[in-house]
């Protein structure tokens, strides 16, 4: 018979907490899937005055990309907070995703010229960005946080 902890369960199969960094990088995905929908129902809700402004195409980018941003983010967030085995890989193609897209807006659809003073803060959250998805993604008690295989999946 195994010993038992205070809290009745099997110390073997007990899970490992979310490292610190995969807390953040969470907390990075869920605002941008806020944003997403945010951006989406803005544009929906306000899509007559859009219209009047934005030519159909940018007005179709803008619901796409919202729409976009907010459906990438749900199965990542899924995938961490349920330890599912392919979170990791999911999780490096959107956080590339998501810069990739801004970076792409920032510099082929804004028109305000006064907006691009503070690009060199933007590099550095972007690259900061990717440093805490490397050091979330490589850290061993992250890999230890995600399983190996489908079995361990189900404990």
């Amino acid at each position: 018979m195994t010993d038992f902890v205070k809290d009745g369960r099997d110390p073997i199969k007990r899970r490992p907490k979310r490292p610190f960094p995969l807390k953040l990088i969470m907390i990075m995905f869920a605002l941008w899937t806020l944003l997403g929908w945010l951006r989406f129902g803005r544009a929906l809700a306000e899509g007559e005055l859009m219209m009047g402004l934005l030519s159909p195409g940018l007005y179709g980018y803008l619901l796409l990309a919202g729409l976009t941003w907010g459906l990438l983010g749900l199965p990542v967030l899924w995938g961490i907070f349920l330890r599912t085995s392919w979170a990791p890989f999911l999780m490096k193609v959107a956080a590339v995703f998501y810069p990739v897209l801004y970076w792409f807006e920032r510099l082929l659809l804004w028109q305000d010229p006064s907006a691009q003073r503070n690009w060199p803060l933007m590099l550095l959250l972007t690259m900061s960005w990717f440093g805490l998805v490397v050091w979330g993604l490589r850290s061993a008690r992250a890999r230890a946080y995600f399983p190996t295989s489908m079995n361990e999946n189900e404990v």
